[in-house]
């Protein structure tokens, strides 16, 4: 036999949801040519800024190299241009020049300014197409498999641009869940009842985003005992399905050891209401008739009563339970099937395990 043990829980309610990455980049070419070299390992881990690709990037500085002569010999046409406008300026108060000469010098100098800026324009779009010979990393992640080879020729046309792989963020993470719309709208109460609380100075608290009321989150794989994970709900979506009263859930949670990846299968638990106290009992200490849930309690004088208890929810591998027993009560918690009810024992009293 053992004593139930007495202590504050709070009841939870469980979801199933998936991993998903924060972000999802495809990286496709963004100029046409052939693969030169590949930086990266599939399924390596890479930072924002690692080189990925290059691309034979000849071509290309040759049109940069061309862009640039361009520039140089619209500069030095408008500067002809500019100073023959100053000659001619001087020359008409004399009459030497007449004005429309002088307008028409004075026009072929503002097209020589357009020009030059058109070179210039055509000199950044070239040296962006060089830049866009390497290839890097977006963001801070994991990669995926490269969808090319060295040697391959690759494009990037808007619109049928060759993909080259994947990055997707590992640290933090996304769960997406559909909770029901009672225990979601429980627990935001209770987070914006504690939330509110935090006034204690008098400063009026207002929540205005479901992140900022920081509604714990435990969350645990399909291996782990329990819920070892801690999270924050950070998203409600902005409907509830009205065909399953359910609405699409995120929480976000650290994922530094990189052990959750996209697309796992996440258990989830949220707190249902405020902690109050309980009393719980191990499961062995529950039998069932037919379909009746009652532990044994043994008496000062030994003897052994059945009682009908409603158990609830688990606590740290104990079961809550609602009604039927209390905290003095002696429950059998060994050799269940032997202590009939009304029948004489010698208990043997044991701390409760569960």
């Amino acid at each position: 036999v053992a004593r139930p043990v007495s202590r504050e829980v709070t009841e939870y309610v469980e979801f199933t949801g998936n991993a998903a990455a924060v972000e999802t980049v495809e990286i496709k070419a963004r100029v046409s040519g052939f693969i030169t070299r590949i930086h990266f390992a599939d399924g390596q881990n890479v930072k924002a800024g690692d080189p990925l690709f290059d691309i034979d990037d000849r071509p290309y500085r040759i049109a940069r190299d061309q862009a640039a002569a361009e520039v140089a010999k619209n500069l030095a046409e408008l500067k002809e241009l500019e100073n023959e406008v100053i000659r001619n300026q001087a020359l008409v108060p004399r009459g030497a020049v007449t004005q429309e000469q002088y307008e028409i010098v004075a026009a072929r100098r503002d097209m020589a300014k357009a020009m030059l800026d058109k070179a210039r324009a055509s000199l950044a779009q070239a040296e962006l197409d060089l830049g866009f010979c390497q290839v890097v990393s977006p963001l801070d992640g994991r990669i995926s498999t490269r969808r090319v080879n060295v040697g391959d020729l690759v494009s990037g046309v808007s619109g049928s641009a060759t993909p080259l792989t994947m990055v997707v963020s590992t640290d933090p993470i996304h769960v997406y869940f559909n909770a029901d719309e009672r225990s979601l709208l429980v627990s935001r109460e209770r987070a914006i009842k504690d939330f509110r609380a935090d006034s204690a100075a008098g400063t009026n608290v207002e929540w205005r985003n479901i992140k900022d009321l920081a509604i714990p989150v435990d969350l645990g794989l399909v291996t782990d005992e329990g819920y070892p994970q801690r999270g924050v709900l950070d998203f409600v979506d902005v409907a509830v399905k009205a065909a399953t009263g359910t609405v699409r859930c995120r929480a976000v949670l650290a994922n530094h050891d990189r052990l959750i990846t996209p697309g796992m299968f996440i258990r989830v638990r949220m707190p249902f209401g405020d902690p109050t106290p309980a009393l719980l009992v191990a499961d062995r200490a529950i039998g069932t008739d037919q379909g009746r849930k009652y532990v044994a309690v043994v008496g000062p004088d030994g003897r052994v009563e059945h009682r009908t208890v409603t158990p609830t929810f688990v606590d740290g591998g104990l079961r809550v339970i609602g009604s039927g027993i209390n905290a003095s009560d002696l429950v059998v918690v060994g050799g269940l099937q032997r202590a009939r009810d009304g029948a004489t024992v010698l208990p043997t009293e044991a701390p409760m395990q569960p």
